[in-house]
């Protein structure tokens, strides 16, 4: 799988992610990728902020990825298996485009 993804990767569309994006994770991570969707209020831990250089600085896609598929226990973070490898791969690097 790690080699599909990286695979994927090469030909990432960042506007078919932002589609996957917006249609799974704005509740929590916000239009934007700031941490500060509707949801986020609620939630005990803040979502991640994908817009900061910071969080970027020490994740590879392939982390990223990861966190998608399989989730974070201990968090509200879901795991979301019904994503293709391709729809994972575009995500992130619709992700990535976030960064500031």
């Amino acid at each position: 799988m790690i080699l599909l993804l990286s695979l994927v990767a090469l030909a990432a569309d960042p506007a078919a992610g932002k589609a996957v994006y917006e249609a799974n994770c704005t509740s929590c991570h916000g239009l934007a990728g700031d941490g500060k969707g509707p949801a986020a209020i609620a939630l005990p831990k803040k979502p991640t902020d994908f817009t900061q250089a910071t969080y970027w600085a020490t994740k590879t896609d392939t982390d990223v990825a990861a966190l998608i598929r399989a989730g974070k226990p201990g968090t509200p973070m879901a795991a979301f298996t019904q994503l293709t490898d391709e729809q994972v791969s575009n995500t992130v690097a619709y992700l990535r485009s976030l960064k500031k």
